[in-house]
């Protein structure tokens, strides 16, 4: 390995992806040096690196404000070429804070045309380099003077950093320039090019470090009209610098048994070898499967009798957590916390009672090691496995990636007598590249797709695919930067019904899937997410391998999830879906017709009863895919119960179908068309099961015998929900239409949800696991933890007995964070109400000075606010954005965490898992309690039940969701701040003290909004 200096090394192991091998690792961490004495030839002389600034991103409406350029030769910069150009139009606030270049700077430069005629001078025949190349050359080619440029050849960094470094996390140049230590990208185009300048050589250095029939393979994905960065690789391949890993793998001898090809094109002498996806992925897997720990359970096992925990002793956990322990090896100046101390020993008092425990540990306590401490150990004395479920990936990585890994270090040390702690990810199949359909579309090769308009070449988004493969163990696609548009996720990953198991050439530790499983059954703790263990719940217990315990973590959210895992579904898009596979539309082919022509050649014998069979599936495809196109045009008749005055601009309304609408004429008719589809999907079944037994033993017709079977599943989970929802209608179930208001747009669905998972839980988790362990910072309501309880069938007999904790937090959250109830704001349905809550946030932003949350339950309020609030914080020099459709989360929580002065405006998917720590966010305001919506048909339900069902059920989810809101703002044991509650029902009605006495802070000040924004003007000194 090239050497490399540990700052250099240091950036890249925090910019590669969680989980990225150690020699990938290894390989970027060479790069830099390589580049430095590598000759790329050609590819290094005469080269413009190009980057433009405009208003916006519309090519039709936006327009440029500054273009530079650089002429490159080895890596030396040897002119430059800057100017700004005038748009003609205003550069708007958020591109002025982005590129720091303001309209005074614009006002006397020359027209974009003139700027193009200049650059076009300076360019002349030299080969372009730009980050995002398409942006760039769409903008300079746009202009008359400018089309001269689409002559030239344009090569993409941005293509080249995908492709050949798929485990970083991100491949924007600033973060490119972080992880490589190179020239400070700012946004502005003369920097970016510098920037791009340095990182070229390092990208070629990266394409010469991937393997040469990978390299062999992208070249002839395309020709450079259809995706010019092409050029790269084929120039590469046949012009490998001398000392590069491409050029010595071109001279040392190939893989016993791997096909060879001569090098075909001008200037090649060596040998490539064909591009095997399947050699590839065995040379990457295998060593990297652990074997088993010594003494772990098998699943046969657990199944036979249920084990005898061999649990730590009480001294055993007082010492682990002490400064001498296993938390002082892990943290260098751990301070003992009794609220974590007692938490860890109620986890192993669960554990060894067989017991399940709730437990609320608040921010700071450490909850993660208080119960991964007991449950390694546990794990480890006893020779089982124990599950850990997440809500969030951020947590799920943090476990994986951080704690565990720390403290199966200190275990070795402080226990050598131990077997070494082994622990595995596992999310479901889909979230993994399946390889068999990968392995198709590589040897099809990349076909175009229309994104937004314009026709694009599928090669950068394969090229970048397979690189991710070959760099990745088990890795899900979840880290893998590519546009999903071109090649969109349900191409390249396979479902539990479509995987062909056993007849996959890949099926085992070749499989990312499969593979991801079997290294998790050899784990002592298995990490999931909560929608994977209710799936495997709902699936009675055979997607997950089987553990002794679980624990929950965040379970706060696991109610929620486990109604949408037991909920069954008649789709109108899902139906679409396998309309197409069974009846022919356009040029696509049936599952039967993609069976005859696999078979076509092994069936000889019985050709007739073959084609008879298959026949009769696709005349049975045709009747069931003409009812179900009826069903689905007469889902939309229920849209005549869609009598909501206020919502209407929503493109979709949920509506609860009571009795009395299940009684009406409507949903009569609809019911008649759902039977008609039942009985084509029964004879469609039926014929599938022919044709499947008919094709058992024919290799040629594995894949399509598959998928046949699967569809024949898919038809029978339709005719089950489908039972469940027009038939049988259970009092156990809900029942709701989303439907979308367009008469012309499909995608509506009905659905049976369960009105209690409580006891699905019991039968499906608790009988079956010794010991359940709910932990969340928030899960008790005024001190009390019955609703929560209840929810998930907790108590009801021994099995599901639990005992309740709540740990206070180490933080002082009474005298770090105060409440702010506004007293004089109107009722929320109240006319005024958008007016006062304008005001109100004028004035603690500007009283604050920034660096607020605003949390809204409304888009449209959300957005009326913003327009009423962003000009005045505009005069005062302070930042406010919002969340707006179409805008990334990611890049609003980046940009929030790195400007200490900014203020957003978000939704829903702020109110928990967001993390800004620090004078990052010094206040968190909610502008309303975030009650569920009077017409969500779960509530209704249970209302038309229970006169009592709004305080059992509706507050309490209230309550959580606020504690969730509020848990925003204290991060660290030194953050400080507020949370403004502009809600008045706190004051008005009984159940405002239930939210504010579970609040964690007891700091609470009830007071008129002048008040509060005289107070917060004070303590910041405005």
């Amino acid at each position: 390995m090239e050497s490399t200096t540990p700052r250099l090394r240091g950036n890249l192991e925090k910019n590669v992806t969680d989980g990225t091998p150690c020699d990938v690792v290894e390989r970027y961490a060479s790069l830099k040096n390589l580049a430095d004495r590598l000759d790329f030839g050609a590819l290094d002389e005469n080269v413009v690196v190009l980057d433009t600034e405009t208003t916006g991103l519309s090519f039709s409406h936006d327009e440029l404000i500054q273009v530079a350029a650089a002429r490159m030769s080895h890596g030396k910069i040897e002119s430059w070429f800057v100017s700004f150009a005038n748009p003609g139009k205003p550069i708007p606030e958020e591109i002025e804070h982005l590129t720091h270049i303001s309209n005074s700077d614009v006002a006397e430069a020359p027209a974009p045309d003139e700027v193009m005629r200049q650059l076009v001078e300076f360019v002349g025949d030299a080969r372009i380099v730009a980050h995002n190349a398409e942006f760039d050359r769409t903008f300079t080619t746009k202009y008359p003077a400018g089309k001269a440029l689409l002559e030239n050849e344009w090569i993409d960094s941005l293509d080249l950093s995908r492709i050949a470094l798929p485990r970083l996390k991100s491949h924007r140049l600033i973060d490119l320039v972080k992880a490589f230590d190179a020239p400070l990208s700012t946004h502005r185009a003369d920097a970016d090019v510098e920037a791009t300048c340095s990182l070229f050589r390092v990208l070629l250095a990266a394409v010469c470090s991937m393997p040469r029939s990978l390299v062999a393979e992208i070249a002839t994905m395309a020709d450079k009209d259809q995706w010019p960065t092409v050029v790269v690789f084929d120039y590469l391949l046949h012009h490998a610098p001398s000392g590069s890993p491409l050029a010595d793998s071109a001279e040392a001898p190939t893989e016993t048994g791997e096909a060879e090809r001569e090098g075909e094109k001008e200037g090649s002498a060596a040998k490539t070898p064909l591009f095997s996806l399947r050699s590839m992925r065995r040379q990457r897997v295998s060593s990297c499967l652990p074997a088993r720990p010594s003494g772990l359970s098998s699943a046969a096992a657990l199944d036979d009798e249920t084990p005898l925990l061999d649990v730590p002793s009480r001294a055993a956990i007082d010492r682990a957590f002490s400064a001498e322990g296993l938390l002082g090896r892990i943290y260098g100046s751990y301070d003992p916390r009794p609220e974590q101390l007692e938490m860890a020993e109620a986890v192993r008092s669960a554990f060894e009672r067989s017991n399940n425990l709730v437990v609320e540990a608040g921010t700071g306590v450490g909850k993660s090691m208080a119960y991964l401490v007991p449950s390694a150990l546990t794990s480890l004395r006893s020779g089982v496995a124990i599950g850990v479920a997440t809500n969030t990936n951020a947590l799920l990585d943090q476990l994986v990636f951080s704690e565990l890994p720390a403290l199966s270090r200190a275990l070795q040390q402080e226990a050598p007598d131990l077997p070494e702690l082994s622990y595995a990810a596992l999310k479901g199949i889909s979230h993994y590249p399946c390889l068999r359909k990968i392995e198709k579309i590589a040897a099809d090769g990349p076909s175009t797709r229309e994104v937004v308009g314009r026709r694009q070449n599928q090669a950068p988004a394969l090229a970048a695919l397979l690189s991710y493969i070959e760099q990745s163990e088990f890795s899900d696609l979840d880290a893998l930067k590519i546009d999903y548009r071109l090649l969109p996720r349900w191409a390249i990953t396979t479902t539990s019904n479509d995987c062909l198991r056993r007849k996959c050439p890949y099926f085992g530790s070749l499989c990312f899937g499969h593979g991801a499983r079997r290294r998790a059954e050899r784990c002592n703790i298995v990490v999931t997410n909560h929608a994977l263990l209710c799936c495997d719940l709902a699936a009675d217990g055979g997607l997950l391998p089987r553990a002794s315990c679980w624990v929950v973590d965040e379970a706060h959210g696991i109610e929620a999830e486990a109604r949408r895992a037991f909920t069954k579904k008649v789709d109108s898009d899902t139906l679409s879906r396998l309309c197409g596979r069974v009846a022919p539309s356009g040029s696509s082919r049936t599952v039967f017709a993609r069976a005859e022509k696999r078979a076509s050649g092994d069936v000889e014998e019985s050709a007739a009863l073959f084609y008879g069979l298959s026949n009769k599936a696709q005349e049975a495809g045709d009747v069931f895919a003409r009812a179900a196109e009826e069903y689905c045009l007469h889902v939309k008749d229920l849209l005549y119960f869609d009598t909501q005055k206020t919502g209407r601009s929503y493109e979709s309304v949920d509506l609860w179908l009571n009795g009395e609408v299940r009684r009406s004429s409507v949903f009569t008719g609809l019911k008649s068309h759902a039977l008609v589809m039942v009985e084509a999907a029964e004879k469609l079944v039926r014929c599938c099961q022919d044709l499947v037994a008919f094709l058992e033993g024919i290799d040629a017709a594995a894949e399509p015998q598959r998928e046949i079977a699967s569809t024949a599943i898919e038809l029978k989970e339709l005719i089950e929900a489908c039972d469940l929802i027009f038939n049988r209608q259970p009092e156990s179930f809900v029942f709701q239409a989303t439907l979308l208001r367009k008469k012309d747009r499909l995608g509506d669905s009905l659905g049976a949800m369960p009105l209690e998972v409580g006891s699905m839980m019991r039968d499906a988790l608790y009988s079956r696991t010794q010991s359940v362990v709910y932990a969340s910072a928030t899960l008790s309501v005024d001190g009390r933890f019955e609703s929560f309880s209840r929810a998930v069938g907790l108590n009801e007999d021994e099995a599901s007995f639990a005992r309740e904790l709540q740990v206070d937090s180490s933080f002082d959250f009474d005298n770090n964070m105060i409440v702010y109830v506004a007293s004089d704001m109107p009722e929320p349905n109240a006319p005024s109400y958008l007016a006062a809550l304008q005001k109100l946030l004028i004035g603690v932003h500007l009283a604050q000075g920034g660096s607020m949350l605003t949390l809204f339950t409304n888009r449209r309020e959300m957005e009326r606010c913003f327009d009423e609030v962003w000009p005045l914080m505009k005069r005062q020099d302070l930042r406010l954005v919002c969340q707006k459709w179409g805008v990334s989360s990611k890049t609003l929580r980046d940009d929030f965490i790195a400007d200490e002065s900014l203020s957003l405006f978000a939704l829903k998917s702020f109110w928990q898992g967001f993390d800004a720590p620090g004078s990052t966010l010094r206040g968190v305001v909610i502008p309303k309690l975030p009650f569920s919506r009077p017409t969500d048909p779960l509530s209704c339900e249970r209302s038309s039940r229970d006169d009592r069902a709004w305080f059992k059920y509706t507050l309490p989810q209230a309550v959580i969701e606020t504690k969730q809101a509020a848990g925003r703002l204290i991060r660290k044991s030194d953050d400080t701040g507020v949370v403004i509650l502009a809600d008045r029902r706190l004051v008005t009605k009984s159940y405002g003290k239930t939210v504010l006495n579970s609040l964690q802070s007891k700091t609470v000040r009830i007071c008129p909004t002048s008040e509060i924004i005289a107070s917060l003007a004070a303590m910041n000194g405005r």
